[in-house]
């Protein structure tokens, strides 16, 4: 019997944490989003004035989440497999043949999601949340878990030949301001667009995650709004927030971006 595909009002939502590492014996990142997996956010109504007639009409978001190590040589593997694992197949056509499956439901049923998010979490600066913008390709450093540094940092952490022609520098489609700005303002958080995301394992995730989402649009696998990808920093827990507002941060945080981008 061939799968159903049901259409619904939903889009996916697949955040990352990371593994304890260096001095964090616990990982906020991990803490703070754990908790929401397969769960479903109800997500805020957009007033008339500011709803974009191409944007998607979702009232809820299913969140799928899943931890990531503190390892260089490991995230190149993990993050293009996330993306294939919760992406929709598309033919050259166009049209949807296949969609991946709500571990929720029958395996009999699929379900088509509108619209798929790719949110890694990461533990940052202490004080203030940061929204990152952008990511680079090169220049990492650091040890990681596995008690290795990436030897060159002319070169990426992995060099895969596939990957060659990738850009310098990749900038999420999210408007980072404008969102910081969001939960700043009308949500009360202290936050902040950040230019920098360390030059260690979270911006090497953020960068491999939005060029695996070039690839796939240059392949002719997905348009260029099929899915988004962003980066947030918390601080650590205490620092300001406590680990349940973190968690409510992370919700606001998804609820601002998905209403909107």
């Amino acid at each position: 019997m061939a799968p159903i595909t049901k259409v619904n009002d939903k889009v996916k939502v697949v955040l990352t944490g990371f593994q304890p590492f260096a001095h964090h014996l616990t990982n906020p990142s991990w803490l703070s989003v754990q908790s929401l997996h397969n769960t479903v956010l109800d997500l805020p109504e957009v007033p008339a004035s500011k709803q974009d007639p191409k944007h998607h009409k979702a009232t809820q978001a299913y969140l799928v989440c899943q931890e990531l190590p503190v390892e260089y040589q490991k995230v190149p593997n993990l993050v293009p497999q996330l993306h294939a694992t919760h992406s929709r197949v598309i033919t050259k056509d166009g049209q949807i043949v296949e969609v991946e499956a709500d571990e929720s439901k029958d395996k009999e049923e699929k379900e088509e999601y509108l619209k798929t998010y790719y949110i890694h979490v990461g533990v940052g600066r202490d004080g203030y949340t940061a929204i990152e913008t952008q990511a680079h390709r090169t220049g990492y450093g650091g040890l990681d878990n596995a008690k290795w540094t990436p030897p060159n940092k002319d070169e990426p952490p992995v060099v895969k030949e596939e990957w060659s022609a990738d850009p310098d520098l990749l900038t999420t489609t999210v408007d980072t301001e404008a969102l910081a700005e969001y939960l700043k303002t009308e949500k009360g958080w202290i936050c902040q667009q950040s230019l920098d995301a360390g030059h260690y394992l979270c911006e090497y995730t953020f960068y491999l995650s939005m060029a695996e989402r070039q690839r796939r649009i240059a392949a002719g696998e997905e348009g260029e709004g099929e899915r988004t990808c962003l980066f947030v920093h918390l601080p650590s827990v205490g620092n300001p927030y406590t680990l349940e507002e973190l968690q409510r941060f992370v919700k606001d945080m998804i609820a601002g971006v998905v209403t909107q981008y």
